[in-house]
């Protein structure tokens, strides 16, 4: 027969282990459930793309625009192009530059052009996924026997998608060729954008 007193104590003893294994339990579960919260948090943050906004690097992309030239009878003509540029976000305000090419084609009745190349400069103001700019440059125009410069300006709305994605409307005005053999009109060009940035 098992004195009282050795009883007592292994009771004790039994319930001492079976509080300190709950309370175990109980942490283990606690600190796992933490450990899975911070984890998926972690990977979420990771996965999750770079906020849009920041305007910096360079960026490809192509429009769709029509060209109203001064004092024609046509109307406006379709002109698609390519864009290529870069951009620096220096906080509020972003400075960059891009070259472009287009194909507005016939845009009097009695002038074609092949394309048309512009290198323009631009400043923005940066709202965050938003940028508004102006632009400033120069375009030179290539029919099939002449070619001749013009100056060309004017402004632009951007909004950024994500990272990797932006799209633009764009208005400018190109000033008439000054000096060629053929002479080229102003022109009124209003373009949608879409563009990548890497």
């Amino acid at each position: 027969m098992t004195p009282a007193f050795i009883r007592s104590t292994d009771h004790d003893l039994s319930a001492h282990r079976k509080q300190r294994r709950r309370r175990l339990r109980t942490g283990g579960s606690g600190s796992a459930r933490w450990a899975a919260i911070a984890g998926l948090t972690a990977a979420a943050l990771a996965a999750a793309p770079g906020s849009a906004g920041d305007w910096s690097g360079f960026f490809l992309g192509a429009s769709m625009a029509r060209a109203q030239a001064a004092q024609s009878a046509r109307g406006s003509v379709s002109a698609p192009g390519l864009h290529l540029g870069y951009d620096h976000d220096f906080g509020c305000v972003v400075l960059g530059g891009e070259v472009e090419v287009d194909r507005s084609g016939r845009v009097r009745s009695d002038l074609t052009e092949d394309q048309t190349r512009r290198i323009k400069l631009r400043a923005g103001y940066d709202m965050g996924e938003t940028l508004g700019y102006v632009t400033v440059g120069s375009a030179r125009n290539e029919t099939a026997t002449d070619s001749d410069n013009g100056a060309v300006y004017g402004l632009g709305l951007s909004y950024s998608l994500n990272r990797a994605l932006r799209v633009s409307g764009e208005y400018l005005h190109q000033d008439a060729s000054d000096g060629a053999a053929v002479q080229t009109p102003s022109r009124d060009i209003l373009s949608i954008r879409a563009s990548f940035q890497f």
